[in-house]
């Protein structure tokens, strides 16, 4: 007995601290597994970080099935973040089937499809959420953008509108809602809604940036600059804000202060191809041809549908008189451009001159179909299509404002004059072209050409 006892008493022992130990390393787990689900929901860690602690909560089977629901959702916003929109929208599936109530799971939803193209799919989700939650300001944001991708402006405005309803503070929908307005070409109003934007986040540069651009569309370039210049100051490595305000001086005509900001845009991101290609503009026009060859040859390397990059260069070829490189460039330049006119008067010019009068007539033809019969410089392209005469032609340039007649007629006067060489009329095309090189504003494509065709002919 004694033995047995005292090993009884033992036995009792060791099972009491067993359990005194399982109890301890339970309260952890539990204490660890409220943790991950905690630290899920924290959408200040980096991706990576909370796909890894939603994974690991939602490997706790005590876990509940509302908590569970929470958690898919926000490992779906990580992986959304990451740019896995597949494992985002499994993961808001699985959170959907556990809560159909869930409001925000289906606005995740929503943007994820929406990210993914699938705008009636992600405009259903959107419905279903507003359906939930009257008030869910950022899901009536979200259709609004995806109203905005299908072309459907004025719904999308209209869903703009209510997101503000429930979120007056809300700075990036007045900014969706700004783009939505310059679709329509009410600069105004756009103008508008990024101004209080900027009152809302007064720090936020690419506010500035945007509005910025918006004063360039309305060539109130004082506004421009001044938006530019504070957005430098609020971020001095904004490349973005540098190539704008150096497009503006491209406006301006001042193109030694277009090349530095260009310049300095570059510095900042070497891969930001608008920036190669105004600086290419901007040493064009200076004289730098080889230069601003070379920038061209960037802005395509580094964005290879930059149809304006194409159309510069291939004006350039054309002008040194490299027409069959000059046709390539331009052919591309009206693929990517299918509504640029000049592009393709461009073309039809290096097609001729090539002797492929059949090839330049048919593109014309073509590109005519897509464009304003009754706008500047159709004229042109009638004349060239054999529809018209060069008497129509410069009295159709007297329409607009001085500015707008001047700069018509300095263009009816160089196209005339091309006219004239392809026909082999050369005193009557160095007569208009000599017009051209005297009349055309320095920054026009057609100055520098002018001049180069003149020196063909004069050799």
């Amino acid at each position: 007995m004694p033995y047995n006892a005292g090993r009884t008493l033992r036995h009792t022992a060791v099972q009491a601290a067993a359990v005194a130990a399982m109890v301890i390393l339970a309260g952890t787990a539990a204490a660890q597994w409220k943790s991950d689900v905690d630290a899920c929901a924290r959408a200040s860690y980096a991706p990576d970080q909370r796909i890894e602690v939603c994974t690991r909560a939602l490997a706790a089977t005590a876990i509940s099935a509302v908590e569970r629901s929470s958690s898919l959702n926000n490992r779906g916003v990580a992986y959304k973040a990451k740019g896995d929109l597949d494992s985002a929208i499994a993961d808001y599936d699985q959170a959907i089937a556990l809560d159909s109530g869930f409001a925000n799971a289906y606005n995740n939803r929503g943007a994820a499809l929406g990210a993914r193209g699938a705008f009636a799919a992600a405009i259903a989700d959107f419905d279903k959420a507003i359906e939930l939650d009257s008030k869910m300001a950022q899901a009536y944001a979200n259709r609004g953008l995806a109203h905005g991708a299908q072309g459907d402006i004025d719904a999308a405005i209209a869903d703009f509108d209510l997101a503000l309803q429930n979120d007056p503070q809300a700075a990036r929908v007045y900014r969706d809602r700004a783009a939505a307005w310059e679709a329509k070409s009410d600069l105004a109003r756009a103008t508008a809604d990024l101004t209080e934007a900027i009152r809302i986040s007064p720090t936020d540069e690419e506010l500035f940036i945007a509005r910025g651009r918006l004063w360039d569309l309305q060539r109130n370039f004082v506004n421009s600059i001044a938006d530019y210049d504070e957005a430098i100051r609020l971020n001095p490595k904004a490349a973005g804000a540098f190539n704008n305000r150096c497009n503006t001086w491209l406006q301006k005509e001042r193109y030694s202060q277009a090349i530095a900001d260009c310049g300095e845009a570059v510095k900042l991101n070497p891969d930001l191809a608008p920036a190669h290609f105004n600086r290419g503009v901007a040493m064009g026009i200076a004289g730098d041809v080889a230069g601003a060859m070379l920038e061209y040859g960037e802005s395509i390397r580094l964005s290879p549908e930059f149809g304006a990059a194409y159309k510069s260069r291939g004006v350039l070829n054309y002008d040194a008189g490299k027409f069959g490189a000059a046709q390539s460039d331009l052919a591309m330049a009206v693929r990517q451009l299918p509504r640029d006119s000049y592009a393709a008067i461009w073309l039809y010019l290096a097609n001729a001159r090539m002797d492929r009068a059949g090839d330049a007539v048919r593109d014309l033809e073509r590109a005519a179909a897509q464009l304003d019969g009754k706008a500047w410089p159709s004229p042109i392209i009638a004349l060239l299509l054999g529809k018209s005469d060069p008497g129509s032609v410069f009295q159709a340039a007297q329409q607009g404002d001085a500015r707008s007649q001047a700069d018509r007629q300095c263009e009816a006067a160089f196209y005339v004059g091309q006219w004239h060489v392809l026909r082999s009329e050369k005193a009557p095309a160095i007569r208009w072209l000599e017009d051209a090189q005297r009349d055309c504003r320095r920054s026009f494509a057609e100055s520098v050409a002018a001049r180069a065709e003149l020196d063909r002919l004069n050799r």
